[in-house]
């Protein structure tokens, strides 16, 4: 009966995931992973580096014009986990207005 239990409580959990994408400035990504650490939090993520495009900051293209460029993370996680990685992406961007940091969450789930 144990066993049923604790797989219903897995997939539950499994249904709850959260999917962040954190979209910043390659200049403030050891801020980011300074405060993961430090927090506790991200501990899984992808990070794909070279990205550009452009936000509501300086485009970052990586060229000529507009050399910089951003990278993204993505960490799926809890909503707990996914209401702090929030707070630091607020926090940084207090920090670092000039710099374009853009945070999205939305609903994921493992099949």
């Amino acid at each position: 009966m144990k066993d049923k239990k604790d797989k219903k409580n897995k997939d539950e959990k499994k249904k709850k995931l959260k999917r962040v994408e954190i979209i910043l400035s390659a200049a403030v990504d050891e801020d980011f992973m300074d405060g993961f650490k430090k927090k506790g939090i991200g501990a899984h993520f992808t990070k794909i580096s070279g990205v550009t495009g452009a936000g509501f900051s300086n485009p970052k293209l990586g060229d000529s014009v507009w050399p910089q460029l951003n990278e993204m993370l993505i960490v799926y996680c809890s909503k707990d986990e996914s209401e702090k990685i929030i707070e630091l992406a607020e926090k940084i961007r207090d920090k670092y207005p000039m710099e374009g940091i853009a945070c999205f969450v939305s609903k994921a789930a493992v099949r």
